[in-house]
């Protein structure tokens, strides 16, 4: 077997589990180190398309400890040994639902073109929520690269989310990724289930949203350290791009005036940022365009008590994108935190009365839906989303 991986974390957790498993024979791995929902991707099947990805990369990527480097020999490393696979071999191609690894599944599948090999794929969304989450906790995960080895290994041994795919499916995913190869988008999003190409400075307000944050939480503090601003952007973010695409996007906005630095910019340790003056007022959007255009919030319950959604984009919403009272917010929240509440907690089995709890939780929620839109309209579309976990135990 053959495992074809998108990130050198998902290769790491991946390796220690067979490791762990003591597979024999002993399993190869192919590592796509690289980030595909990020950079130009024209004719990347191609060595120009490498050479003008790379290029591109350059001024992207921080060099520091020669990570750029080490990515171009990666690189080189990986396209060769997927020629060198054998016809007869059989492959394994681990993809989540983010839009990084459905394009590195398209792009595995073209350059495999033309040999005689079996190929299955493992959707480890789908498997992950199958075997770890809950009705009372869940993890949606971003991207492979963030399942431990331990988990890895139940997955693989449980070989319940197999597919195999047929050689019409292989035809069409080799034609998908030739469209995706006419493109020259440098962004790309998974929503909706399929990957969509969005301008570059798509998370820009985001990334200064989450600077005004840090700002108003540690007001002593006039430079916020790059990391820090940094870390909070990917911790929040629902969409998988990599820490070096928001920092090539940060530094963006310190030209353009929107944040003030200090220190050098040669690697996000040794330099600090702060928004100007102009940056406190900046704010293209909030998650999505049409958010911006047509203001439209989902009310719904989850656990950890985030009520508020983008009805466009399914993006969450913070407290200061959606302008209630602070009365009202305080109603919305301690609504919002009893969902689930139907369930036992210890056993995760429905309570005798669980159904009827989730009912007078939405009737709840209808009401409160009904005083935010007396709040905001009519500018803001607001509709509420109920809760339908019980109708699975019934």
């Amino acid at each position: 077997m053959i495992h074809i991986v998108f990130g050198a974390a998902t290769a790491g957790s991946l390796k220690q589990a067979l490791r762990e498993m003591k597979q024999k024979p002993v399993e190869d791995i192919i590592t796509f180190d690289d980030i595909y929902s990020i950079g130009p991707l024209t004719h990347l099947h191609e060595r120009q398309g490498q050479e003008t990805r790379m290029e591109w990369l350059r001024h992207v990527m921080s060099n520091e400890f020669g990570r750029f480097d080490d990515m171009v020999i990666d690189q080189q490393i990986m396209i060769q040994q997927v020629k060198d696979v054998k016809d007869g071999s059989h492959l394994m191609i681990w993809i989540g639902n983010n839009a990084h690894e459905q394009i590195g599944l398209r792009f595995a599948i073209y350059l495999l073109k033309g040999k005689n090999v079996d190929v299955s794929v493992i959707n480890t969304a789908i498997a992950y929520d199958h075997h770890f989450n809950t009705k009372t906790f869940r993890m949606d995960l971003r991207h492979t690269g963030e399942i431990p080895s331990e988990k890895f290994k139940i997955i693989y041994e449980s070989k319940n989310h197999f597919h195999t795919i047929s050689k019409e499916e292989r035809e069409r995913l080799q034609e998908e990724w030739l469209h995706i190869a006419e493109t020259d988008h440098t962004l790309r999003i998974w929503r909706n289930e399929q990957t969509i190409n969005v301008p570059e400075d798509e998370f820009d307000a985001y990334l200064v949203k989450m600077a005004k944050r840090l700002h108003q939480s540690e007001p002593e503090d006039e430079y916020i350290v790059t990391p820090r601003l940094i870390g909070e952007v990917i911790g929040y973010l629902e969409q998988y791009i990599g820490d070096d695409f928001i920092e090539y996007r940060l530094k963006k906005l310190i030209d353009q005036g929107v944040f003030a630095m200090k220190g050098k910019r040669t690697s996000m340790r040794y330099y600090s940022i702060k928004l100007t003056t102009f940056g406190q007022d900046f704010k293209k959007w909030v998650c999505c365009r049409d958010f911006e255009h047509q203001p439209y919030v989902k009310i719904e319950g989850t656990y950890g008590g985030e009520p508020f959604q983008c009805g466009h984009c399914q993006c969450h919403l913070e407290r200061d994108d959606v302008p209630v009272s602070d009365a009202l917010f305080s109603k919305i929240w301690n609504w919002a935190i009893q969902y689930g509440c139907w369930f036992d907690e210890e056993t995760d089995d429905l309570l005798p009365e669980g159904v009827e709890m989730e009912k007078k939780f939405n009737q709840g929620g209808e009401r409160i839906t009904e005083e935010v839109k007396n709040a905001l309209s009519p500018k803001y579309q607001v509709e509420y989303s109920p809760s339908e976990m019980t109708r699975h135990f019934i």
